[in-house]
């Protein structure tokens, strides 16, 4: 091939992958833009009343807070009010398309060790599903779907732990 020859072929296809590779930078650049913005909502205490399955009034009473990547969950007896349970876990926000994916994982471990769910977030609700992914690069803490429902919680009605 003589150089004349290469440089009119390779100039011209160089350019349409740099153009090619413009073009995808954005679509990244949105999607670290809308997971930072999420981040941020989720920041601050959730809570959920859960248990006797629908079946009467909740037995427990969860507390979510999340400051930074790090989720500390707490547990509570809802009739006592007496803390039964209490583990955190670092969080990782992605997405699988369009699908906005937390995967939470133990500190020292990374996220592929870790269980994911897809989640959707504003100020005053986060939905909280698993047992939707499929396919090798996500673990669902679930196998079936269920939506749970947690609510943001006002400082002054997350309970306040005796020394």
């Amino acid at each position: 091939m003589k150089p004349t020859t290469l440089v009119t072929v390779t100039l011209p296809l160089l350019a349409v992958c740099l153009i090619a590779a413009a073009q995808d930078a954005p679509k990244q650049n949105d999607k670290d833009a809308d997971l930072t913005a999420d981040l941020k909502l989720i920041q601050g205490s959730w809570e959920l009343q859960h248990g006797n399955e629908g079946q009467g009034r909740p037995t427990t009473r969860s507390i979510k807070t999340i400051e930074g990547n790090k989720e500390t969950l707490r547990r509570y007896n809802a009739k006592t009010g007496k803390k039964t349970h209490e583990h955190s876990m670092l969080i990782k926000l992605s997405k699988s398309g369009e699908v906005r994916v937390c995967t939470f994982y133990r500190e020292g471990s990374t996220p592929e060790n870790g269980a994911s769910f897809v989640y959707k977030v504003d100020e005053e609700n986060y939905y909280d599903v698993p047992g939707l992914l499929q396919g090798r690069e996500y673990r669902n803490y679930q196998e079936s779907p269920k939506v749970w429902h947690w609510k943001r919680l006002a400082r002054d009605k997350i309970p306040v732990e005796a020394p």
